[in-house]
């Protein structure tokens, strides 16, 4: 008898908070997936694909170490489209992406590594990023992105 007054609170529980957490699992994975995305489509110089993925407010910031840009047309036109131009053979990834998902608003520090060939010579960083998220009717959109990272030393 008294199993059945323990099981109900547990089947309470479960009937309202495993859902939840079932969302939350795939909004994280959503969120995560835009993440990667972003240095996906900056190593395959996709910058109509980059064009979905950011919000085109003008108050968006993304920040690489202490340049800042304002506005994802000011980044891409002023910033991304001129170092793409640059670099050649680039590998870049987002990785370790740790997602918090908090209703309609996200953010998701990650590490990187870039490595390219450049006109001034092979350039190899690793860094860490967070990127802010705002979920916008079915899509999440970057709203501020904020990389910094430090060359690697030879064998390091």
């Amino acid at each position: 008898m008294i199993w059945r007054f323990l099981m109900v609170p547990v089947l309470i529980w479960c009937g309202a908070v495993v859902p939840v957490l079932r969302a939350q699992t795939t909004e994280e994975t959503a969120v995560r997936q835009v993440v990667a995305a972003v240095a996906y489509l900056q190593e395959a110089n996709d910058i109509a694909g980059l064009d979905t993925l950011f919000a085109p407010d003008p108050w968006v910031e993304i920040m690489e170490g202490s340049g800042v840009n304002h506005g994802w047309t000011d980044y891409r036109n002023n910033h991304l489209k001129p170092e793409l131009a640059e670099m050649q053979h680039l590998r870049y990834r987002f990785f370790d992406v740790a997602p918090q998902v908090r209703g309609k608003v996200a953010w998701a520090p990650f590490r990187y590594e870039l490595a390219a060939d450049t006109p001034s010579g092979h350039v190899d960083v690793e860094g860490r990023g967070t990127a802010i998220l705002e979920r916008r009717r079915e899509q999440w959109l970057v709203v501020h992105l904020h990389t910094s990272g430090r060359r690697r030393t030879p064998g390091g």
